[in-house]
């Protein structure tokens, strides 16, 4: 299986501290994410946090440029051949290292497509996340699939995107 990290880069394996520091730090779209999703009544930094690292599957951390982590990412097997994505950042991370973001995310999501027996990989968000959805498509080169309507905890609208192996 593949691991997002080559020497020299800012691309780390992901730990339960990196994991417990963006949770803490978590923009406040993606708590809200995190509980329309998990079913959660609130968010609890330290609930997410073991959730995360706890989601069997991928993991990497970006650092930031102050060698702090700036964002978590991985993706779960959740059918066969399947895959769904996850990222956790902060703020500050994400405004510092949206470059690095963007190619882990990339580098992985190409990785595991690469892979036989792999033929999907998604990603979901909060359709008030326009940012997310805009950086899934334009940055991710993922293609929208529509709208799970009422979906979220509290009846949230989510959409779907994804990139399949064609043929």
């Amino acid at each position: 299986m593949i691991f997002p990290t080559r020497p020299g880069s800012n691309v780390v394996p992901c730990t339960l501290l990196h994991l417990l520091y963006l949770c803490e730090r978590m923009r406040e779209d993606e708590r809200a994410q995190y509980v329309a999703l998990s079913g959660a009544r609130e968010f609890v930094p330290e609930v997410a946090a073991v959730g995360f690292y706890n989601t069997p599957g991928l993991k990497f951390t970006v650092l930031g440029p102050d060698l702090f982590p700036a964002a978590a990412g991985g993706a779960e097997e959740i059918g066969p051949g399947v895959w769904q994505t996850w990222m956790v950042g902060s703020p500050d991370g994400w405004a510092k290292t949206w470059r690095s973001l963007t190619k882990a995310a990339s580098w992985m999501i190409g990785g595991l497509l690469e892979q036989d027996g792999v033929r999907r990989v998604q990603a979901t968000c909060l359709c008030a996340r326009s940012a997310a959805s805009r950086w899934f498509e334009r940055s991710l080169g993922m293609q929208p699939e529509g709208i799970w309507r009422k979906y979220g905890r509290n009846g949230e609208d989510v959409a779907i995107f994804a990139r399949v192996v064609e043929g």
